[in-house]
């Protein structure tokens, strides 16, 4: 089974982005939604932040979980860990999962916008969007600008297994159970670097490429996500919708829209149709 597993903190943003996102499950799965849907949400956010037992969200009756925040799992006191939540959230959950289940590591500002039948993983190989890499990464090869600043973690010279993807992560619960452990202790040592805080922001990202380098899991990029004011939408390929860098549904100054001016469509027009019901 797919399991759809986005990644929060308690805060009213992420409050209504949880809220959209279940909208966006049900749409695309109906009442399927609630067994491959599951809203891991971190009890605490930075070190000294306060710690949550439960929330009031709304998730039309999608299941979620209060995970133990970073902090229980790093030495390191340094609020940039918090990237690093997108993975270990999930940490206490895992046995909860068949190992032939794949997991689908997603942001909470990332919304599917229909049912995924694209490529999956098998048990040596991740499924991830590849856009980073020449956004944000350059890493994936001896030839990228940012590749010298992960030599240092590198245990092996071979090529081809690093992309500088992220989320959407697709990854059977198995291999995800093998590596939890060393991706978030190889983030947390990249938190604790020389580097700078840019470079740490993406610590996560960073970790996954060097961990699947390391334990020679291949990394298949796959252009199956929509990012307004990065990528062009394609109806098509893109299942999901990253609204991280979206100028027009803004995530900082949302409710504070224009909804009418929203471009036409699919992303766009769930959204209205999110806010309107």
């Amino acid at each position: 089974m797919i399991r759809y597993i986005p990644i929060a903190i308690v805060s009213e943003q992420y409050k209504w982005m949880a809220n959209f996102w279940a909208y966006c499950q049900k749409k695309a799965y109906g009442q399927n939604a609630i067994p491959n849907s599951l809203v891991a949400i971190v009890n605490q956010n930075t070190y000294n932040s306060n710690v949550y037992n439960s929330v009031d969200w709304e998730l039309l009756g999608l299941p979620y979980y209060m995970s133990p925040p970073i902090w229980n799992y790093v030495n390191s006191k340094n609020d940039l860990c918090v990237v690093i939540n997108v993975v270990s959230a999930l940490k206490p959950l895992l046995k909860n999962f068949d190992d032939n289940d794949t997991l689908v590591l997603c942001d909470m500002d990332m919304v599917l916008l229909k049912p995924y039948n694209g490529i999956l993983p098998d048990d040596n190989t991740i499924i991830c969007y590849d856009g980073y890499e020449d956004w944000h990464m350059f890493i994936a090869n001896k030839e990228k600008q940012n590749y010298n600043k992960i030599v240092p973690y590198l245990t092996h010279p071979e090529q081809g297994y690093m992309n500088g993807g992220f989320v959407p992560i697709f990854i059977k619960a198995k291999l995800l159970k093998k590596i939890i452990d060393e991706l978030i202790a190889t983030a947390e040592e990249i938190v604790e670097s020389e580097e700078d805080p840019p470079w740490k922001w993406w610590s996560c990202m960073t970790a996954l490429s060097i961990v699947c380098h390391n334990n020679k899991i291949k990394m298949v990029g796959q252009d199956n996500t929509y990012i307004p004011n990065f990528n062009k939408y394609n109806q098509d390929k893109h299942y999901f919708a990253h609204y991280s860098v979206d100028p027009i549904f803004n995530k900082r100054t949302f409710p504070n829209h224009k909804i009418d001016e929203y471009p036409n469509n699919s992303f766009y027009n769930v959204i209205k149709e999110w806010i309107v019901r």
